[in-house]
């Protein structure tokens, strides 16, 4: 095996490695389910190991062996770079989440909605069973509003924040939220 094909197979083994682990530790607790595609990345991998093993032990097979090892750990590095922008931004979204809910009182949370306001990076929290897809998307589009999932318990002082919101919307376009 040559230098340039030592190192392809390095880069790819190191990085289909170090994301396999990340998706890995972040994709239940940052988004709460099992992908199928993580399950089939770290399959290749290991597939990918185990043809590696071999390589040693098998001098007959070698160039064979190469090109089995190339290809999982491409398809390993590719299945876990496709499924790993979806868990960054669940993790985004839940250290947000936390952020926000550390917050306490309806006065603690003005001084967060004055903040966000300067920093242009506003939140309106949804509460209920379903997500109103049709809201966020408006808000996102009109008024460059992020839109967050809560559930089902409404959180008080997140409905001040809420007001707020509707309150900014109504001062600034003279239009607000329930207004959809």
């Amino acid at each position: 095996m040559n230098n340039k094909v030592k190192y392809i197979l390095l880069i790819l083994i190191i990085t289909a490695l170090v994301l396999s682990v990340y998706n890995h530790n972040n994709e239940l607790t940052g988004t709460s389910f099992d992908s199928v595609e993580l399950k089939y990345a770290k399959r290749f991998f290991g597939i990918g190991v185990l043809c590696t093993g071999l390589y040693f032990f098998n001098k007959n097979w070698r160039n064979l062996l190469v090109k089995i090892m190339i290809g999982t750990f491409s398809i390993s590095l590719a299945l876990n770079l496709y499924i790993f922008p979806g868990i960054y931004e669940s993790i985004q979204i839940n250290k947000k989440y936390a952020e926000y809910s550390e917050i306490k009182t309806c006065k603690e949370m003005e001084k967060r909605f004055l903040t966000d306001l300067k920093n242009e990076e506003i939140f309106y929290f949804q509460f209920g069973i379903g997500y109103d897809i049709e809201l966020a998307k408006t808000l996102m589009e009109k008024y460059e509003i992020e839109s967050v999932g809560m559930g089902c318990i409404i959180q008080p002082e997140m409905e001040c924040y809420n007001q707020l919101v509707n309150k900014y919307l109504k001062e600034k376009y003279n239009d607000g939220i329930i207004d959809y």
